[in-house]
């Protein structure tokens, strides 16, 4: 099912009102055990691993899509570096949190949390959300999909052991670098190496695949200026349709390529997207340059069809 701009606007207000709620109840749930001279180990534990699972990855997948929309779209630069290192203060007292001495210092760290999780939510709330629903330039629906994948994708790798990894380091320095290079005018080789990484990481390590999938969408618009070359072979052979605006972004991915994986010599496919694919024709480049065409046959505003086919050599 697809979501409105307002569905997708409430869902984001609905996942902040549930983990500040949940927040709230553990956090009481220690100032309780104080309160009754009960050991708060067991408590102090279960909300540093809600922290670590569940709200540190919902920061992450926050820093990527909707911070950064604010940034490109709305301008908000100064509000989103604020609000960035309010992240870095809140992970900080999860670290405090976790090295308490005693049950008192444990409850101050706890409570300290809560209330600065909570007047953080607000300004997201208040400040960010309603400006992005608002701008004709900002698809939430999109975002919150992109949010969705790097939440789980990050979830996945606090369980398996933290974010932290050599991997990783260098995965985020160079998305940091490919994001100076394509704001400095080199947009084309920045997505092109972006695209390489993705092709590396893809088997091995789909957590950091999809933040480069993510980095990668966020160059695209910024050269969404720039003119579409449509086909001129429109009478090209099309084998079946593929319309993916119904499926997650992470699904589309696979169905695609599913699709040209199974497509013989000289046949081809017609993708129908909500979007401009050229995110996806870069990442074609990287796995299979030289092996596959792509022809536009339509360019939006709404809709976007492209016919991917198979060469005959």
């Amino acid at each position: 099912m697809t979501l409105t701009q307002n569905e997708a606007y409430h869902a984001m207000l609905a996942h902040h009102a549930a983990l500040d709620e949940e927040v709230d109840l553990q956090v009481k749930s220690i100032s309780g055990k104080v309160a009754n001279n009960e050991s708060t180990d067991s408590a102090v534990s279960a909300l540093v691993t809600f922290l670590n699972s569940e709200v540190v990855p919902h920061a992450i997948a926050e820093e990527h899509t909707i911070y950064q929309a604010a940034i490109d779209k709305l301008g908000l630069s100064d509000l989103i570096g604020q609000m960035t290192s309010e992240h870095k203060v809140l992970i900080g007292e999860i670290a405090a949190l976790k090295n308490s001495v005693s049950n008192t210092s444990a409850a101050e760290h706890a409570e300290s949390f809560a209330s600065l999780f909570s007047q953080h939510v607000s300004k997201e709330n208040e400040l960010i959300l309603p400006q992005l629903l608002h701008s004709q330039e900002v698809d939430l629906t999109v975002l919150l999909s992109e949010m969705h994948e790097l939440f789980e994708a990050a979830k996945k790798s606090a369980t398996n052991g933290g974010d932290a990894d050599f991997v990783t380091s260098l995965v985020s320095l160079l998305l940091d670098s490919t994001e100076q290079l394509a704001r400095s005018g080199l947009k084309d080789q920045a997505a092109r190496i972006t695209a390489s990484a993705w092709a590396i990481l893809e088997a091995q390590r789909p957590d950091l695949a999809n933040k480069t999938t993510v980095a990668l969408h966020r160059m695209i618009d910024l050269r969404n200026s720039e003119p579409i070359t449509m086909s001129t072979t429109r009478n090209a052979p099309i084998d079946n349709e593929l319309d993916v605006r119904a499926l997650a972004p992470a699904q589309r991915h696979a169905e695609i390529f599913a699709s040209y994986r199974a497509l013989a010599p000289g046949k081809g496919f017609l993708l129908v997207n909500d979007h401009d694919p050229k995110p996806l024709q870069y990442q074609f480049e990287a796995e299979y340059k030289g092996h596959f065409t792509w022809d536009y046959m339509e360019s939006g505003p709404k809709i976007w069809r492209v016919r991917i086919g198979r060469p005959t050599n």
